[in-house]
């Protein structure tokens, strides 16, 4: 009786050390190719995000008095945007979908604004500025969470903290 204890005991403990084997193995081999999937897509979408990232310097955090752009030239911005998107190098294709939604988003109000009359005027209005460079920075944020540079330091040597916002400028 007990050789047929110490059996029973062998092969449950065996089989069970196998089942745990075989699940963390298959679990860390399916991690491992989620990582190899990642670092893939970041590397293929880091030149496009940077030709976008690039791209929208045109719309920038805050435009110096009189560098605002007419409503005629957000027409060849959006254009520029409409071409890295379907261009030669097809950044669009490599968007998430949180990037994509922003950056239709931007598309669409640059469309808006300027197609719209503006009265005697060809310039945007406070609001409309302000919601075109909103909308800019949030394309450009969600750039980086995607690309993961957004995020805070690993080590913990690394000083973290905002970006300052920049001094204000003398008048003359």
């Amino acid at each position: 009786m007990e050789v047929w204890i110490g059996l029973v005991s062998v092969v449950v403990g065996a089989t069970a050390g196998a089942f745990a084997t075989l699940v963390t193995t298959r679990n860390r081999m399916a991690l491992e190719q989620r990582l190899t999937y990642d670092r893939g897509l970041r590397d293929l979408r880091l030149p496009h995000y940077q030709g976008l990232y690039h791209a929208s310097r045109c719309i920038p955090r805050e435009w110096r008095p009189g560098d605002e752009p007419s409503r005629a030239d957000l027409v060849g911005v959006r254009e520029s945007f409409h071409d890295w998107y379907f261009g030669e190098g097809a950044g669009g294709m490599f968007l998430s979908e949180a990037a994509r939604t922003t950056y239709f988003e931007l598309q669409n109000a640059l469309q808006a604004i300027a197609h719209q009359s503006a009265g005697a005027t060809d310039r945007m209005s406070p609001t409309e500025s302000e919601r075109l460079r909103g909308l800019a920075s949030d394309l450009r944020h969600q750039l980086r969470q995607d690309l993961g540079t957004g995020e805070a330091p690993q080590l913990t040597w690394t000083p973290t903290g905002p970006t300052p916002a920049p001094p204000p400028r003398p008048t003359r």
